[in-house]
């Protein structure tokens, strides 16, 4: 395929830690494909002029960004790197049969302006840090929503290379300076994953003999990094669960929402699968399906249909189109409209839970703490307070055996305990 096709033009992304100015990026379009590059200048946006017409991007003129820079100096950045991108696209894209790159061309821009740094590593000449996080993010059989947090992850140490004013590389990576820089704002639990997800980089690295050593083999993560810590689920009972069933709804739209909760509770599955299914995905009064978060590795989910999911299932026979279950709203109108239902049929049980942050207990009514999400956990938790086996309930929500995410979707065992304290305190 020839590459024939070129487009350049600057753009102001908003930047996390300036909201008055923006940043400025070169976006280089070739065949369709959009490589950015920032610019390394920031600007007010009444202070930057774009004429698509006529092709022009630049700062106003006799203006300063809050750095001090004059507008003439970034207009002169921003005319090298327009002209730089067309001398590379000429020298080494234009007509050419070829798969275009935009790791290529980075490198070879970078290497026009003179900004490219090889790493010294005879392993890593060409690549840097960011080139080989891409190229991990790109093959990891993983869920497009954990693609999107490693996207995340690239574009924030790419700004803490911006904060450090030096290019990162893999020999001068401080993680525990990164872990101080990103936990600002930031909640405990989210820096603890995203610095999980830099040691799976890191371990990738190592297993490709990219790397010699793992920084993280030098700590100990629990005491350097944290550990991730989660608030007992909040789950409905069996008895909450009937209740909700069984109350008259005053209104075709609060009715729909009771049914489809209803129905989830009673498959257990994610809200992103439960609105997609269809009557094919059900045979002999089995319901088949592949979980869309973890298609790429997951196993069929095969889950047996109660008397109650029958009954709303047949409810909506042949009501709503492309074969779908039921008529289903958006997952957004969907947990808009669930607390309300929730407080027509008085589910107003006291829920207390602790928030970490403030380090206090917190007292909510259950109809406050509606979710979609609460369906799928109730399912999780009424099995296994009813004492059925961990890997059988694992089985039909999607999870694995051991998985620490389903380890979160069960409460304490109350029923037990219960039990324990009328057996032996009176």
């Amino acid at each position: 395929m020839e590459i024939k096709k070129y487009l350049v033009r600057f753009n102001l992304i908003s930047s996390s830690k300036d909201k008055e100015e923006k940043q400025i990026y070169l976006i280089t379009t070739i065949d369709g494909i959009k490589v950015y590059y920032y610019s390394g200048h920031r600007i007010k946006p009444d202070n930057f002029v774009i004429d698509k017409k006529e092709s022009i991007y630049q700062v106003r003129k006799n203006t300063f960004n809050q750095a001090g820079v004059p507008a003439s100096t970034i207009n002169s950045r921003l005319r090298e790197l327009e002209n730089a991108s067309l001398v590379v696209f000429e020298q080494n894209f234009k007509g050419r049969d070829m798969e275009f790159s935009k790791d290529e061309f980075k490198r070879l821009l970078q290497i026009q302006l003179n900004e490219y740094e090889e790493i010294q590593d005879s392993n890593t000449i060409g690549f840097g840090i960011f080139e080989y996080y891409e190229k991990y993010k790109n093959e990891a059989k993983v869920s497009d929503g954990r693609r999107r947090h490693y996207t995340a992850d690239i574009k924030r140490l790419r700004e803490y290379e911006k904060s450090k004013k030096k290019p990162i590389t893999f020999d001068n990576l401080d993680i525990i300076d990164y872990n101080k820089y990103i936990s600002e704002g930031r909640v405990a639990n989210t820096v603890v994953s995203i610095m999980k997800r830099l040691k799976g980089f890191f371990s990738y690295c190592k297993m490709e003999s990219i790397v010699k050593e793992n920084p993280f083999d030098r700590i100990n993560f629990a005491a350097k990094i944290g550990v991730e810590m989660y608030a007992e689920p909040v789950c409905m009972t069996r008895s909450e669960l009937k209740k909700l069933y069984e109350t008259k709804m005053p209104n075709e739209l609060t009715n729909l929402v009771k049914d489809m909760f209803c129905l989830q509770a009673a498959l257990g599955c994610r809200v992103s699968d439960f609105v997609r299914l269809k009557t094919d995905n059900i045979d002999n009064d089995l319901l088949t399906y592949f979980p869309s978060k973890t298609k790429e590795y997951a196993n069929k989910v095969i889950v047996p249909l109660s008397e109650r999911a029958k009954i709303i299932i047949s409810k909506y026979k042949g009501k709503a189109k492309n074969g779908l279950l039921m008529p289903f709203l958006h997952p957004n109108e969907y947990n808009e409209q669930l607390k309300p239902v929730f407080r027509i049929a008085k589910l107003n049980r006291k829920v207390i839970q602790y928030n970490r942050e403030k380090g206090i207990e917190e007292i909510s009514e259950l109809c406050e703490l509606a979710t979609s999400h609460l369906a799928r956990r109730t399912f999780v938790d009424i099995l296994c307070q009813a004492g059925e086996p961990i890997h059988v309930v694992a089985s039909m929500s999607g999870h694995s055996e051991n998985s620490k995410a389903f380890d979160r979707y069960r409460r304490r065992p109350e029923q037990l305990q219960k039990v324990a304290v009328n057996r032996s305190m009176d």
